[in-house]
């Protein structure tokens, strides 16, 4: 085991790579800092729990806490968490609409099938609600984790 660099970006000090000198050295004219091997393991570490690796004023490597998301990356990760939820029973909804096209029986009932309606129906309408992105999903019935 060779020497450990991390290289990192002038203006905004954040930690680009990490080089071991045994294998590979950082490229020419990358600010780099030379690490301990305590240090590099701390930096690995804290990257992996979801840290970000930078390198302060001095020169030390440090580990940050990531900014939080925005209002809009709020929003669309909710909105993929909502979608996922109605496209989780379009099978359902499709199954019971063949049924009845066929004229057979249905596997749900009359009144499941319009709780599953008003569920999907609850789940299209969250984001015209005030707290919007902050809102829970509505529980999933019963009788569709059964099937």
């Amino acid at each position: 085991m060779g020497q450990k660099y991390a290289t990192f970006n002038d203006a905004t000090r954040a930690i680009t790579g990490f080089y071991d000198d045994a294998i590979s050295s950082p490229p020419q004219g990358s600010p780099a800092v030379k690490l301990t091997a305590t240090q590099y393991s701390a930096m690995l570490e804290g990257q992996s729990a979801g840290k970000l690796p930078g390198v302060d004023a001095s020169g030390n490597p440090v580990l940050l806490d990531p900014a939080p998301p925005s209002g809009d990356a709020l929003a669309e990760l909710k909105r993929v968490e909502r979608n996922a939820a109605i496209t989780a029973t379009d099978w359902i909804v499709a199954r019971h609409q063949d049924e009845l096209a066929l004229g057979g029986a249905t596997t749900l009932t009359a009144e499941q099938y319009a709780t599953l309606l008003a569920y999907r129906k609850t789940l299209r309408d969250l984001p015209e609600q005030a707290e919007w992105p902050n809102v829970e999903l509505p529980a999933v019935p019963d009788f569709v984790t059964a099937l």
